[in-house]
């Protein structure tokens, strides 16, 4: 059994921001996977659905208990040594938008969602699916991270731009095959495909 867990905040108001892409990536995984419909389940503190993928069992989450305290709705699902089963989609605001990066064992990173999984698991031993919201400099094309603190926490709450909203597609494909390689193949195959 795999544990798909996507990192977002609930309500209209967060929707559509950087700060959900887990949830939008996942939103294309489950139609492009033919999973049922999400039902909100109070105990697991979110909506979940399950199926098959690439001939494994898997349950997708997404925690409903806003990004910061992601890790409370994670540790009810996820058994103690399936952690290593557990992948989870989250925004990274180091990396440029329009990329993604495979990892496993490692820090949080400055995600709070990620930190809030770690401390509550008590292990980093799980795979992550990083996906890019970071602006690049039009002169340079490098990628610019908003300063800490209040401008840092208004860029990842807000939406994406016209054209970033055209190469999301895109984007959630490769979040969508990076996921089902990393289930048919291991994490090392993926991280060498993807990173």
């Amino acid at each position: 059994m795999f544990y798909i867990v996507a990192l977002g905040n609930p309500g209209e108001k967060y929707q559509d921001t950087r700060h959900n892409v887990g949830w939008l990536a996942i939103d294309h995984c489950l139609t492009a996977w033919q999973l049922p419909g999400l039902v909100e389940s109070g105990g697991l503190s979110g909506r979940l659905t399950e199926g098959m993928v690439v001939g494994s069992e898997v349950t997708v989450l997404y925690p409903t208990t806003f990004m910061n305290n992601s890790g409370s709705a994670v540790v009810k699902l996820v058994p103690k040594e399936e952690t290593e089963q557990l992948i989870v989609v989250h925004d990274d605001i180091d990396l440029p938008f329009g990329e993604i990066k495979i990892g496993q064992g490692k820090g949080a990173g400055g995600n709070n969602g990620v930190a809030s999984i770690i401390q509550k698991l008590g292990s980093k031993e799980f795979v992550r699916v990083r996906v890019g919201i970071a602006p690049k400099s039009f002169w340079t094309g490098k990628t610019k991270r908003p300063a800490g603190g209040g401008p840092l926490e208004r860029f990842v709450l807000k939406p994406f731009t016209k054209s970033e909203v055209k190469q999301l597609p895109e984007v959630f494909q490769q979040v969508q095959h990076a996921i089902e390689t990393v289930i048919s193949d291991g994490v090392a195959v993926a991280m060498n495909q993807y990173n």
